[in-house]
């Protein structure tokens, strides 16, 4: 054997025992958020919500695509995509002032493009906060007035911050949040009671 390639075998050797002696990550370690199952092209989140405004209450419901541009070990920040669905249960009595015209039906759908951003400690605790905006329609009726019903195209600015536990493959929790429609019609009747303090639950399996 050639001496010179001995010192250069036994340093191999050594590195190779190194790298083996190395801890093992194991089955019982926290779950970091880049072991998401879930494809890009699937939902990884709900939420189940309402909105709350001068009266009127219309629960929601929201899925939650998610499209990661920085990823760290505990924390992301990444583009959300949210369509939304949402449909008044309790309306305002009166929409005009010193007269008697009730809103009969409220609905609004949006798509929401929003920056998000998540943290998840060893413990399984969560929590995260997302700003966005996007298109949105809404359509209500009326009774006894001289409209009987409007529908608009908006813009749709929106805001919340959730905290939750994650059991396994799962985090559920609770969200705050705010909305506001913008770019609508002054002579709306509906537009006070579109948007406004949003509670609800959240479910994420990213």
């Amino acid at each position: 054997m050639n001496r010179r390639f001995l010192p250069w075998i036994v340093f191999t050797l050594c590195l190779s025992s190194a790298v083996m002696a190395q801890p093992t990550r194991t089955a019982t370690r926290p779950a970091l958020l880049s072991d998401s199952k879930t494809p890009a092209w699937l939902p990884r989140g709900a939420l189940l919500g309402t909105f709350i405004r001068n009266g009127a209450v219309a629960p929601e419901v929201r899925l939650q695509w998610q499209l990661v541009f920085f990823q760290g070990r505990r924390d992301t920040l990444g583009l959300l995509i949210e369509p939304t669905a949402s449909f008044a249960a309790i309306k305002p009595d009166s929409v005009v002032e010193d007269a008697t015209v009730p809103m009969t039906s409220l609905q609004l759908y949006s798509l929401v493009l929003a920056v998000g951003y998540t943290a998840r400690r060893p413990s399984g605790l969560e929590w995260g906060f997302q700003l966005g905006t996007g298109p949105a329609w809404y359509a209500a009726r009326f009774r006894g007035g001289s409209k009987a019903e409007e529908s608009y195209f908006v813009g749709l600015l929106d805001g919340r911050a959730r905290i939750g536990y994650r059991v396994g493959p799962m985090a559920l929790g609770v969200t705050v949040g705010y909305g506001d429609p913008y770019n609508y019609r002054r002579t709306s009747l509906a537009r006070s009671y579109v948007g406004g303090l949003q509670l609800g639950l959240y479910a994420d399996w990213r």
